[in-house]
């Protein structure tokens, strides 16, 4: 048992006077409450109130979007026109002909004509003068159901003939911020374009060399499909929140309006109205700029958006980095409280808001939304908490982590119990995390041959090595079984790089058995292969035992299945493979090849599992061309085609002799060229652990 004042000088070689306090725990719970408190509903609403106050702001000083009409449907044009919703297309037809004779550059219906008129008449003159235009974009839409156990897609179209007619379609759907406020607007929905992107496509300068706005736009998008993320767009100011508007009525008289007002200009047609006697869908939003600003003018916004590279950058998007930039800012507040004290903590506190506002006012008037209440109120919270704590809980906090150390000796586990005193107690957790297991291949023969103290010291040695890197990665300690080891990452401490830490133990551990072999071989002792076994997963990890001797450990199905995948390499006569889980989360940073689907003993669904070969990078070329032969035979393999799969595992034999995949493969398959299998799915059936 390692006593408290060496535990602390081990975890605490640099700052261990003042971070062994019980400051940390105070720290982590004022971190913790401060997180918290920055991803509550009130600061959200919060958050994006101070949003719609800058929005407002820049846009009461913008000029009218310009380029772009918009004709309304409104009380006006009901009073004026004197007729019932649905107006006849053929009075839709007379707008589209009188917008074409003025010069209109585009013309689109925010209006869904899913539906045939009563008279079939009436939708053939309204795409006769579609047709004849050749410039109408008519409007889609997507309709989402959720329930419990269902997720539904629906799509409302123009009905065929005034779709054949139209030059294009645009998506009218547009999401809603988590406060039912309309911010955002997607480009592309499931592959199609959004009104605004369908209309600002058929623009020669929007897509012509002096685009600004699509070039802009196409930098900052990346690939296609983050056109489809929906993303914040600056909207413009009077009249009419910004774009030129007028009634529907006026339009269809020559008279009724300047000759030349659509002229080379994007025309778009909608409702705006001012309730819902008239139609009961008013197709009205909540903006930044308005609490009812009409479907046919957030569109006709988006599109200026698009014409002027109007939007604005939103690193912070998600919660997650909102979250982190939170943490930063209370783990900020704790910090100054313990090292200024009540005196100086305040000034740092107010200073540090200050920046904040300011950085976030001068951020997005440079296009670029900072959160600003979320960190600010961590800031808050964290401190205040910290503040309470240091004056009233100190000493219970002490006695707590006195107990604490008497319990564990693990530095990780030693480190949470600081953080989180309130976990020592039975019970488990949830946790996601990679568990390694490792076993020394012919250990059982070799310690047959070895006195008691050459066995105690090889084994020691072997131990050494592989833990220390095991542990230089992280990782905890379970247990030591003979020659066997278990370990995991991310937990007790959750860390999101627990695969990757994992691997890189594992690429450590086979690095060690070269040198440690090499050594060994020099000394006349025999050499040895450890076998490891990857795999990542949720698993219930705690103190397990009674209240008085108790043991921290994990279990769960992805330990099972880490275990079996170590007696895995015996049949495929690998050193290290991973599961499925685990290589999702790595693929990025390391070389591996798949090797087969299997089912192991006591499951029914399959996985996949992969060799682990190296980083990223650092695959010899010879091994990578191993790896794709390999790869070659085993698509083959699965598609049953059992003489080409052959011929690809010797092309890989002929590379490599030594592949013990390659030649598992190739056994297999002349087997099944002998008695081909019943039914094949490609699934290999483990019948040993």
């Amino acid at each position: 048992m390692v006593g408290g004042a060496r535990l602390r000088a081990l975890l605490f070689p640099q700052h261990g006077a003042l971070l062994a306090r019980p400051y940390a725990i105070v720290a982590a719970i004022g971190i913790a409450l401060g997180a918290l408190a920055s991803q509550s509903w009130p600061v959200t609403r919060l958050e994006w109130a101070l949003y719609d106050v800058s929005a407002r702001r820049a846009a009461a000083t913008e000029p009218p979007a310009p380029g772009i009409v918009v004709i309304a449907i409104d009380e006006p044009s009901f009073a004026e026109i004197g007729i019932p919703w649905p107006w006849p297309r053929s009075l839709h037809a007379r707008l589209v002909d009188r917008l074409v004779n003025g010069g209109a550059k585009t013309v689109a219906f925010d209006i869904l004509f899913d539906v045939p008129a009563r008279d079939g008449a009436d939708d053939q003159i309204f795409a006769d003068a579609i047709r004849r235009a050749g410039n109408v974009i008519l409007a889609t839409d997507q309709a989402v159901v959720e329930d419990r156990g269902y997720g539904l897609t629906q799509w409302t179209e123009p009905i065929p003939m005034l779709a054949d007619a139209a030059a294009a379609q645009g998506v009218v759907r547009i999401p809603y911020d988590v406060d039912n406020v309309l911010r955002r607007a997607w480009l592309m929905l499931e592959g199609r374009p959004s009104l605004a992107l369908a209309i600002a496509s058929r623009d020669s300068a929007f897509l012509g060399p002096g685009s600004q706005g699509f070039r802009r736009r196409a930098a900052s998008s990346g690939p296609p499909d983050r056109l489809e993320v929906p993303e914040l767009f600056r909207f413009d100011g009077e009249p009419r929140h910004g774009v030129l508007t007028v009634s529907y009525y006026q339009a269809l008289d020559p008279a009724a309006l300047p000759s030349d007002i659509f002229k080379g200009k994007h025309v778009l047609v909608g409702r705006s109205l001012a309730a819902t006697t008239i139609d009961e869908v008013a197709d009205h939003f909540t903006t930044p700029v308005a609490s009812r600003m009409a479907g046919v003018e957030v569109h006709a916004t988006i599109l200026d958006a698009l014409l002027r590279g109007r939007f604005i950058a939103d690193p912070f998007r998600r919660r997650l980095s909102v979250l982190l930039l939170a943490i930063l800012g209370s783990a900020l507040a704790s910090a100054a409280m313990f090292r200024l004290g009540p005196a100086g903590a305040p000034l740092l506190i107010v200073s540090a808001i200050g920046v904040l506002v300011i950085s976030g006012a001068v951020a997005l008037e440079r296009g670029v939304r900072l959160p600003v209440a979320a960190p600010s109120v961590a800031i808050v919270a964290a401190y205040a908490t910290t503040a309470v704590y240091r004056f009233t809980l100190l000493s219970r906090e002490r006695r707590m982590i006195k107990r604490a150390f008497q319990h564990y000796v693990a530095p990780a586990i030693v480190d949470q119990m600081l953080a989180e005193p309130s976990r020592l107690k039975l019970g488990g957790s949830d946790y996601e995390v990679t568990v390694l297991f490792s076993d020394l291949e012919g250990f059982t023969t070799i310690a047959e041959q070895l006195g008691p103290a050459a066995l105690t010291a090889h084994l020691g040695e072997y131990f050494k090595q592989m833990l220390d890197e095991l542990l230089s990665q992280r990782g905890t300690l379970d247990k030591l079984i003979g020659d066997s080891i278990m370990m995991y990452f991310g937990c007790p401490v959750p860390d999101d790089s627990h695969a990757r830490q994992a691997c890189r133990g594992a690429l450590g551990m086979q690095r060690q058995m070269v040198e440690l072999n090499a050594r060994w071989a020099a000394n006349g002792l025999p050499s040895l292969r450890t076998r490891i076994g990857i795999n990542s997963g949720h698993v219930v990890a705690g103190n397990m035992g009674t209240d008085t001797i108790f043991n921290y450990t994990i279990f769960g199905d992805a330990v099972n299945l880490a275990s079996r995948l170590e007696g895995s390499n015996k049949e495929y006569g690998t050193l290290t493979i991973l599961g499925e889980e685990t290589w999702k989360r790595v693929h990025d940073a390391f070389e591996a090849r798949e090797l087969d689907w299997v089912r192991v003993k006591g499951k029914t669904q399959p996985v996949a599992i992969y060799e682990l070969a190296a980083e990223a990078g650092q695959l010899p070329a010879k091994r990578r061309e191993v790896f794709l032969r390999f790869g070659e035979g085993l698509a083959f393999y699965r598609e049953g085609r059992w003489s080409l799969a052959a011929t690809a595992f010797g092309q890989a034999l002929a590379l490599d002799p030594h592949d013990g995949p390659s030649h598992v493969f190739l056994a297999r398959t002349a087997e099944y060229l002998r008695r081909p299998p019943d039914a094949w799915d490609g699934v290999h059936v483990m019948i040993t652990k």
